[in-house]
């Protein structure tokens, strides 16, 4: 493996802080997104943007251009324009990109929601941002109808899908023939940076999400840092706007001229492998348990791969064991893994083909600095491991509605506090070792849920695993919920010799090993390790009884 250290990426003794190269990014970042996208859009018209696997439907950039002036300019003639904010739950549909897009040229910022969300969760959100317009998937509209109810909310409803729905408007208003789309002129900013683009949500996988405000220069410099993507790549990407996967495969997409192909359909083995084969995908993403399922489908050794050229995972931990397995899943390629969070607007740490070493997340991106802390906050030198802090040249707005969780995720010197574990080698690969509020502590010691999941998954029948820890007193007690894939008889037995076998006394599986049809997940993929938790503990104490 050649060192990115000096080259890709540079540590201060003195200070101990790494940071990428100084790069600027390959576009100007102060500007709108919506001009930069329309800008973009504008230098190829006659590449095809975007194919739905639904429907077969293609639109070229320069028809995903008109649709996006067409909806900009029937939002204006509507009384809409900045100082409004709109909320958007829906599905990887061919409208999304333009209205979404339509939204950014009027600096009107978008909460994207899941479409798979229920009440409660859209009630949340929207009592926090209070939107003035909702687009909503047609499926999503009986939970949408209650959330809005519920938080006493009179927004304007787009729907999205097939028919109408009575009191509500489609998004197909707003894609009608105006006449001047050739005058349109977006929003112009003095300063991008302090004008928000978007508000993502955090993850939710430990409680209920919080609103990421991200600036239009945000979102700019992230989409453009990524060299390795070119026109002539066909990219797949399963998560829904909601997740900052899912957001920024089409913005990147966009910007470099790309053609994605979109679903409505949630992940699926069976359907990522069926498109990777039709549509020669070149360019995929998946999160490390939608990776697992898709390496362990009964079609995946019949299915041809030969077309892709890039494959990243992330989202969660990236086991070496799961990234050596995809890299041999792709013939003459690698798989890529990177660390990445939604108050960056992009990722952090990414790896190489040639650049990788079990474990890593790969070396800091270009425009950002790292440093590991000790419970102290005082900076630990490399090798040594504490949290990890990141501090992006173009620092993410706040939490919407809320100063106290800014105030506790960014300090006064600008450091975002990511509450991951993890440490620094001597070449600039970061070890991410786990969540700060995940680890297990049984005894004097401190253990790694992602380590143990790691071991387990190579047990052979194993599909997926989360490891908790179950709180005794004085103690926490590592035990895993395993799901089996179909017709193997793996047992609790096995996984414990397994990691009998492989790991020290201390992390051994004290809470047991219990089995599962499925593990409580995000609709991206990701874990949901709190639900998980409650489960290992409400069979643990079932088995003590």
């Amino acid at each position: 493996m050649r060192s990115p250290r000096d080259i890709f990426t540079f540590y201060d003794p003195a200070t101990k802080i790494w940071r990428g190269n100084n790069k600027p990014p390959l576009y100007n970042p102060n500007q709108s997104l919506g001009a930069f996208l329309l800008s973009v859009l504008n230098r190829s018209p006659r590449q095809i943007a975007q194919i739905s696997a639904d429907t077969g439907v293609r639109l070229t950039c320069a028809e995903i251009r008109l649709r996006t002036i067409r909806v900009a300019q029937n939002l204006t003639r509507m009384g809409y324009g900045q100082g409004n904010i709109f909320s958007m739950a829906i599905r990887n549909e061919e409208n999304a990109a333009p209205v979404l897009f339509a939204c950014f040229a009027l600096g009107i910022p978008v909460n994207t929601l899941d479409a798979s969300f229920e009440r409660d969760d859209l009630s949340h959100m929207l009592n926090l941002i209070r939107s003035q317009v909702v687009f909503c998937d047609r499926d999503t509209w009986p939970e949408m109808k209650v959330a809005l109810e519920m938080t006493k909310n009179d927004a304007v409803v787009f729907i999205f899908g097939e028919g109408g729905v009575e009191g509500c408007r489609h998004v197909n208003d707003l894609l009608v023939e105006t006449g001047t789309e050739d005058q349109f002129v977006p929003e112009h900013f003095e300063d991008a940076s302090t004008r928000m683009a978007m508000i993502l949500c955090s993850s939710g996988t430990t409680g209920k999400p919080k609103g990421v405000c991200l600036s239009h220069s945000n979102c700019i410099a992230n989409v453009t840092n990524l060299s390795q993507n070119y026109s002539s790549d066909v990219m797949l990407c399963f998560s829904s706007l909601y997740w900052l996967s899912g957001m920024f495969f089409l913005l990147i997409g966009t910007t470099i001229g790309a053609t994605r192909i979109i679903t409505r359909d949630v992940f699926d083995p069976a359907l990522a492998l069926e498109i990777i084969q039709k549509f020669k995908v070149t360019v995929a993403f998946f999160p490390p348990a939608a990776a697992l399922e898709l390496l362990k489908h009964p079609q995946a050794p019949n299915t041809d791969f030969s077309s892709i050229r890039l494959l990243f995972s992330g989202g969660s931990a990236v086991s070496a064991e799961l990234k050596y397995a995809l890299d041999k899943m792709i013939p003459h390629n690698s798989s890529r893994v990177g660390y990445g969070l939604s108050e960056i607007g992009g990722i952090a740490t990414f790896s190489d083909a040639d650049i990788y070493k079990a474990g890593t997340a790969g070396y800091l991106r270009p425009l950002i600095q790292a440093k590991i802390v000790d419970l102290n906050g005082e900076a630990l030198d490399i090798g040594q491991q504490g949290e990890i802090l990141l501090k992006p040249v173009y620092r993410f707005l706040g939490y919407y509605g809320n100063d106290e969780a800014t105030a506790e995720m960014v300090d006064v010197e600008g450091w975002l506090h990511t509450g991951d574990i993890g440490r620094f080698d001597e070449d600039g690969l970061l070890y991410v070792v786990d969540r700060k509020k995940d680890i297990i502590k049984y005894g004097n010691y401190q253990i790694s849920p992602s380590e143990l999941e790691g071991v387990i998954q190579s047990v052979p029948g194993v599909l997926n695993v989360c490891v908790a820890g179950i709180p005794v007193p004085g103690n926490d007690l590592p035990a895993a919920l395993v799901v089996k894939c179909a017709e193997t008889d793996v047992s609790a037995e096995e996984i414990h010799r397994v990691i009998s076998n492989n790991l020290g006394s201390y992390k051994q599986l004290r809470g047991g090993v219990y089995f599962t049809k499925e593990l409580p997940m995000t609709p991206s993929g990701k874990v949901l390790r709190r639900q998980c938790r409650d489960i290992l503990i409400e069979r643990y104490n079932n088995s003590s009884k």
